[in-house]
């Protein structure tokens, strides 16, 4: 990442050189969230800290998921894929899970997709002590599944506590369930659209900056970007 401050740098200089209208209200969006989310259960994943580095294993299976953190578990603590350990802890198991959500504005409907739509972690394998996130809009159906939500301070985004993956994935797969299958259909989204942490205009004006000492591009400083 050491080439980011370089980057930022230039943009900062060529935006003052270059005469490039600013909108009137900055950081604001015209887009309003429907708070309707489908968590994409394709999109599964592992990520831990091991004694090697940061291991992430992707598109797991509720039963796949299930062996690998009892695997996990098992190895000696001195394998090069056992979770490191960090003051005396081991450090935490991340399961996650990308996402989609429905945006208005002026009667059109948009779909933003979700990197971590929800994640359960917890520092020990048995998920006794664990705590799962949910993002949508208003607090899900607890029946025999969940605990009592708490809130996070952040809109649309709920907290239970002590919750197993078992637990974990079947409320992703119910959640999904109530949603319209109109709306279901209608995703364009797969497991390939989170592989780039930038959008498709975000990396436009990132490699128009990263050219051969070119100027920055206006038409590209001045697309709207929501």
């Amino acid at each position: 990442m050491a080439v980011l401050p370089g980057l930022l740098k230039r943009f900062n200089s060529a935006a003052k050189k270059t005469d490039v209208s600013q909108p009137e209200q900055l950081g604001g969006s015209i887009w309003q969230d429907t708070g309707e989310v489908y968590y994409l259960e394709n999109t599964l994943k592992l990520t831990y800290t091991a004694n090697s580095g940061v291991v992430t294993l992707e598109k797991l299976s509720p039963d796949s998921l299930a062996n690998v953190v009892e695997t996990l578990d098992k190895l000696p603590s001195d394998s090069p894929f056992a979770r490191a350990v960090t003051a005396t802890r081991n450090t935490a198991l991340v399961i996650s899970v990308c996402g989609v959500t429905w945006q208005k504005n002026n009667g059109t409907v948009r779909i933003k997709a979700l990197p971590e739509a929800a994640l359960l972690r917890s520092t020990n394998a048995d998920f006794s002590k664990s705590q799962a996130v949910f993002k949508h809009a208003f607090l899900l159906e607890h029946d025999d599944l969940l605990t009592p939500t708490t809130g996070s301070g952040k809109p649309g985004v709920f907290t239970y506590n002590r919750i197993s993956p078992a637990q974990f994935t079947r409320q992703l797969a119910r959640a999904n369930e109530r949603l319209a299958p109109p709306l279901r259909r209608a995703i364009p989204v797969h497991p390939d659209n989170f592989n780039s942490a930038f959008t498709e205009h975000e990396q436009t004006a990132i490699d128009g900056f990263l050219g051969a000492g070119s100027q920055p591009d206006n038409d590209v400083l001045n697309a709207k970007h929501d």
